[in-house]
């Protein structure tokens, strides 16, 4: 059942969807990365793909592209520094995310981490 990593989806997506108050930045990203963490602990260990996601179709997109968006969110997640610093990682960490999301729905591959062997 995927109710687990569905959740963890939707809850990273409010997240970064709506990042708040500009000195509720830091505590958001923090929050964020934690969120992204625990989905990609799941998905690494073979948990269930979210409802949405369907990787039989193909879209055309290389697993190295889907790896990219990967890559670039977890590294937007990690950032730390100022309210501003923070607010500009959410951002970036957003167009990745959606990005990420939107290729994976289409039926792209899963980025490197998450493939199923």
């Amino acid at each position: 059942m995927s109710r687990h990593t569905d959740a963890l989806v939707e809850r990273l997506t409010r997240l970064l969807n709506d990042p708040g108050r500009p000195e509720e930045a830091v505590t958001r990203l923090i929050s964020a990365d934690a969120v992204f963490d625990r989905l990609d602990r799941a998905l690494r260990s073979g948990g269930d793909l979210p409802t949405p996601w369907d990787t039989r179709l193909g879209d055309g997109m290389e697993t190295m592209e889907v790896t990219e968006h990967y890559d670039a969110l977890s590294e937007a997640l990690r950032e730390t520094g100022e309210p501003l610093t923070c607010r500009r990682a959410l951002s970036r960490a957003r167009y990745r995310w959606a990005s990420l999301r939107i290729a994976i729905t289409s039926g792209a591959p899963l980025p490197q981490p998450w493939e199923r062997r």
